[in-house]
């Protein structure tokens, strides 16, 4: 069956129920008469019952056709809509629904799948989770692509056709996949110098073309992503994307050429600059034109004509439809000597008329995006964007539409953020530490963070809650809640392309309207944005990609009228004073905190009048308007910088920074982040401060930012620590008394030795009220990393912080917290450096016990140490065969005989096994430095190392170019060039019964090692000491390793880290004389093999319960506590 004709034509029930028949056969059944349901008629004229679908995993589905009223718009979400036929389906005991949604008079047909909240158990099973109902939608109908539904059904077809199988169906995640893989192609593709694309830079000079050439591609990507996002409101026209219109408008326009880039400089370029940046007329008359004075570049008016075929005229005509939107992001970045009054002009833009050319043919002043880039069939960017539907509106948890929504331009910003950089060797993402924050998350932390701002109580809490109704005797209250909303102050310090600044002004929005329904949405969230939204972010393109989605969110909200000026759409307002690209980390500190910053009398009136500057500026429309007021902006900022350098409230040096700080440089990236200054906020202005700050460790690169950090005052500053400790310290600063904190970061604060700060700034310096640990869970899909979300207020700790764990047993918890936290959690106290462990009530009781009859690992008179670390393992560890060959290469005796020696069996982590381990046949050349080998006592592996190359051996640090290849040596130490990294001053415990364990494993895996035979390899520890028996079996043991799991650090993949640190801290219960020996008689009949090992770990197991006095209930929880975890 052709799916196509039936998808992209106007609703039509006999061949929908033909199309459904051919996926579904036998499952499905259609009534003889379709059956009237009741429904909402404000909604609705008509809905229909048609049938039903029974589905291979004994779950049924009910199948609605609904005409909708005139009035209801049935491209946007609606939860009425969503919810109007659930009580139905509900009570004929069915898992959902499919719904038709039409009106007869138009082509688009909304089809949706709509049902309850459902996700697999840890047996497998898809159960439900939650009664929240969830839609997810296709958009169909005449004119509409189609290629996602066909692929989704199609697949649909051949499935199991279970309720899951229904679910991927309507998959928003793989449409998005799919789309990222292949832009991520495209834009990989567009950075390799092959394709000749050029931006000029520094106009003076030719070898910059390609310098940060990235940003530019994902600028330009941004762009034109924002375009397509508005062409779904016919704000642009189709025909300028297409190739058989631009032949007839362009010269020579070839839509395959890899080297003409006519298409990018004559239409998108004046598409960008000179038609959504410039209005069609301004309020000084000024109209949309061409340049013509030779000498000032007007930045907003077109050029190129002489690339057209077609008049100056009827390219202004031809653009004449595409209204002003204005907002900055469209804003050309060029700057010049005449405009900008820079010594040097910089083309970032390159939207230049003069064609001069260097000597090779590359345009000095112009960008070169060759049309290929845009047109090719197979890997041109129209060619991928024309297979996607786009809607303007942004997905939310409950609503779906399977279309690219505005939230793709942060996704997109954070995959294209993944490209490998070969000068690093890591991706860019890694250096920037930033991932994309899921929105399920976003909304479960902006809905806690504005109710903990309002103040937590059921009736606040009703107010987001998705059941909510309109009561009129809370108007007063409503009243109230409103006004706190519309005065509330939220920054996000590292804000990224925007995930948290979007979700505060879509969840603040949602509730304004519920409180206060007859408001215009469009002027609320401008108003929103204007008075309660602030970012920052270090990378420049971020903070244009937030303002870019701000654009689409407003957009959303108009229609286009042709009737009015400027096609009926609002034009969009200037934000370039409420999301700054600078360091979040670094404040201006003033000379004296007990002054006030404005104590100079005539600081206040600059101050205020630089205020009405901004707020002028924040919806400026013309050019020569934003020109004006950018120039007094400049003036009052040097004029306010020079008043608190005299006044002494900054160091000269500090003020003549903050003077040059100019917010409407989209280049510029600020190396400090001040609120006040950039804001026009007070000292402590937040009442919020959100975000997932980026995850760095300190000592990367060399140290650079630890270096970069170290002075800066923070307590919370360790140099093997990680950068986001440092955000959560500097959203304390910048948060009110009473205000309120929520990051997500990673977990390993918590109980990483690094976090022992960290901990005791939360316990000294605020009160965590929330906290929920993802152990094992991933939360980011690009990221391995374990994290968890904490929530604290800047006042007195109260010792009652609200805890919850997740785990793989509940990961599709993730997908409603709210629930799960208020079901799952418990209540802690954390009042010190300690690890910081969520333990339920059992835990508790467990550990309890545990303290009260032992005491830490570390003082049992034992002694850990690292395995070994070569600094070169293909040459110092050895297989059987290699090991023998160097020995036949011994010229006497005693050489074989002391070289023997030399060669040790090695165990490697993986080797190790709980209580035994499986020797890989390997072996080490346990040259130590600490024992001070003579190389020439043992020819025969000095010529094996040799062979290897001395350069590389050497412990210099440097690299060598040998053969016209380069070599690095092994890093920088003391020691000689055939010796071993480390120095291993306690070699003389491999000699000695010992256990051994690996550093990452999944379970407890502890083994014993007798005789002394092996040496650890470096991904393993070794303890060497007295009472090993006993020690082996209770690190082995079930209740141990249910205790490791709550203070040792995480991996981010499902495993463990052993660590030394965290090791040493476990509590062992002290055991009597009879006890030690039982253990060491049952070590030694296990090794003797006189005991199975189920009867073994059986026995001692069951004696350490005793020791610590564990009840059955408490033995069966730590027993099955793993189980649980997978």
């Amino acid at each position: 069956m052709d799916y196509k004709e039936v998808i992209e034509a106007r609703y039509n029930r006999e061949a929908w129920q033909k199309l459904l028949y051919d996926i579904f056969h036998n499952k499905v059944q259609f009534w003889r008469t379709p059956i009237p349901i009741k429904v909402n008629s404000r909604l609705a004229k008509e809905a229909l019952s048609l049938g039903k679908i029974s589905l291979s995993d004994g779950e049924t589905i009910a199948v609605y056709e609904v005409e909708l009223n005139d009035k209801v718009d049935i491209e946007r979400n609606r939860r009425g809509i969503r919810d109007m036929l659930t009580s139905d389906w509900r009570n004929m005991g069915y898992a959902g629904a499919f719904v038709f949604g039409y009106r007869k008079d138009e082509s688009v047909l909304r089809f949706s799948y709509v049902s309850e909240t459902w996700g697999f158990n840890k047996q497998g099973e898809y159960e439900k989770v939650s009664t929240d109902t969830m839609r997810y939608t296709y958009l169909l109908g005449k004119g509409r692509g189609c290629r996602t539904a066909i692929d989704q059904f199609t697949t649909l077809k051949s499935s199991k056709q279970t309720l899951s199988d229904i679910t991927a169906a309507f998959s928003v995640e793989a449409l998005t996949k799919q789309f990222y893989g292949e832009l991520f192609d495209w834009y990989l593709w567009a950075i390799a110098p092959a394709t000749g694309i050029s931006f000029p830079n520094n106009t003076s000079i030719e070898d910059d073309d390609r310098e940060d050439i990235e940003t530019k591609i994902i600028r330009m990507i941004t762009r034109i992503m924002f375009v397509w996002f508005i062409k779904q409101k016919n704000l642009v026209p189709n025909r300028l994307f297409d190739p058989e219109y631009i032949h007839t408008i362009l010269k020579d326009f070839d839509e395959k050429s890899t080297t003409n880039g006519n298409y990018y400089n004559a239409i998108l370029q004046n598409l960008f600059f000179a038609t959504l940046n410039r209005a069609i007329e301004d309020e000084e008359g000024n109209k949309r034109k061409f340049a013509t004075a030779s000498k000032r570049d007007i930045k907003t008016l077109y050029r190129y004509e002489e690339l057209f075929t077609i008049s100056e005229q009827q390219v202004i005509d031809m653009f004449a439809e595409v209204p002003f939107l204005n907002g900055g992001l469209f804003e050309c970045l060029d700057k010049t000597k005449t405009i900008d009054g820079v010594e040097q002009a910089y083309n970032f833009d390159g939207f230049s008329r003069n064609d001069r050319t260097f000597a090779d043919g590359r345009y000095r002043y112009r960008a070169v995006v060759p049309n290929a880039l845009f047109f090719d069939e197979k890997r041109g960017l129209f060619s991928i964007l024309n297979k996607y539907n786009f809607t303007v509106e942004e997905n939310t948890p409950e609503e779906q539409q399977v279309a690219l929504d505005p939230e793709l331009l942060g996704k997109v910003f954070e995959n294209l953020l993944g490209a490998y950089n070969p000068e690093t060797k890591e991706t860019a993402r890694n250096q920037s530490g930033s991932f994309y924050t899921p929105r399920e998350i976003v909304k479960y932390m902006v809905d806690e963070s504005l109710i903990a701002y309002l103040g937590e109580s059921d009736f606040n809490r009703s107010l987001f809650a998705p059941n909510f109704k309109y009561e009129a005797a809370h108007v007063e209250e409503y009243k109230s809640i409103a006004e706190k909303l519309k005065t509330v102050k939220v920054l996000d310090p590292a804000c990224g392309s925007g995930a948290f600044p979007m979700g505060l002004l879509n969840r603040m929005a949602e509730v304004l309207q519920r409180i206060e329904p007859n408001t215009n949405v469009y002027e609320q969230k401008l108003a929103i944005i204007e008075n309660c939204l602030y970012g920052s972010d270090i990378q420049s393109i971020a903070a244009q990609i937030t303002k870019l989605r701000f654009f689409i969110s407003l957009i959303v909200d108009c229609e286009r009228d042709a009737s009015k000026p400027n096609f009926g759409i609002p034009t969009l307002p200037n934000l370039e004073t409420k999301f700054v690209a600078a360091n979040s980390l670094i404040a201006k500190k003033k000379q004296d905190i007990q002054r006030n910053l404005f104590e100079n009398p005539e600081i206040e009136p600059t101050k205020e009048e630089l205020a009405k500057v901004r707020h002028e500026h924040f919806m400026a429309k013309s050019a020569s308007a934003k020109r004006r007021l950018r120039e007094k902006d400049q003036e009052l900022r040097k004029k306010l910088a020079k008043l608190l350098a005299d006044d002494n409230n900054f160091a000269p040096e500090d003020a003549i920074q903050l003077a040059v700080w100019n917010p409407y440089d989209q280049n510029a990236v600020s190396k400090f982040f001040d609120p006040e200054w950039m804001f026009g906020l007070s000292e402590h202005p937040f009442d919020i401060v959100i975000g997932n700050p980026p995850y760095i460790q300190l000592q990367n690169n060399g140290g650079e930012l630890a270096k970069l950090y170290a002075d800066c005052g923070y307590k919370t500053f360790a140099r093997t620590g990680d950068i986001y400790c440092l955000f959560y310290e500097r959203g304390q600063q910048l948060l009110k008394d009473g205000g309120h904190l929520c990051y997500i970061t990673s977990n390993k604060w918590m109980r990483a030795g690094y976090g022992e700060k960290t901990r005791d700034f939360f316990a000294k310096s605020t009160n965590p009220q929330l906290l929920i640990d993802f152990a094992g869970v991933k939360i980011f899909e690009s990221a391995t990393v374990d994290t968890n979300i904490l929530l604290f207020s800047k006042s007195a700790n109260q010792h009652k912080t609200w805890c919850a764990v997740t785990n793989k047993q509940n990961k599709d918890s993730v997908k409603n917290l709210s629930v799960f936290v208020q079901q799952q959690g418990v209540e802690c106290d954390f009042s010190s450096s300690d690890s910081w462990v969520i333990l339920s009530p059992i835990e508790q009781s467990i550990k309890r016990k545990i303290e009260a009859v032992g005491t830490p690992l570390k003082d049992w008179d034992i002694q850990i140490n690292y395995g070994i670390k070569t600094g070169f393992n293909d040459a110092f560890i050895i297989n059987t065969e290699k090991r023998e060959e160097i020995l036949s290469n011994c010229q006497t005796d005693e050489e074989r005989s002391h070289t023997a020696e030399l060669i040790r069996p090695i165990l490697r982590g993986r080797d190790i096994k709980r209580y035994g381990y499986e020797w890989a046949d390997k072996y080490l050349i346990a040259t130590f430095p600490s024992r001070h080998y003579d190389i020439e006592q043992y020819p025969a592996v000095k010529q094996y190392l040799l062979s290897f190359g001395k350069e590389r051996l050497e412990q210099t640090g440097k690299t060598y170019t040998i053969n016209g290849e380069k070599v690095k040596a092994r890093k920088k130490t003391n020691n000689k060039w055939f010796e071993t990294q480390d120095s291993i001053n306690y070699w003389e415990d491999f000699n000695k019964p010992k256990i051994v364990w690996g550093e990452i494993s999944d379970r407890s895996k502890f083994a014993y090692e007798s005789i002394g035979t092996f040496v650890p390899e470096a991904t393993t520890f070794l303890m060497a000491g007295k009472h090993l028996p006993y020690l082996l079996c209770i690190l082995n043991s079930p209740m141990s390793e249910w205790f490791f799991s709550k203070v040792g650090t995480t991996t981010g993949v499902g495993t463990v880290r052993w660590k030394k640190f965290t090791i040493q801290e476990l509590i062992i219960p002290i055991v009597s004389p009879v006890d030690e020996q039982f253990f060491e008689e049952q070590v030694q009949n296990y090794i003797d093999h006189s005991i199975d090992t189920q009867s073994f770990t059986s026995s001692v197991n069951k004696r350490i319960y005793s020791i610590v006095g564990l009840s059955d209930e408490e033995i069966s929880f730590a027993e099955n506590y793993y189980d649980t975890m997978l």
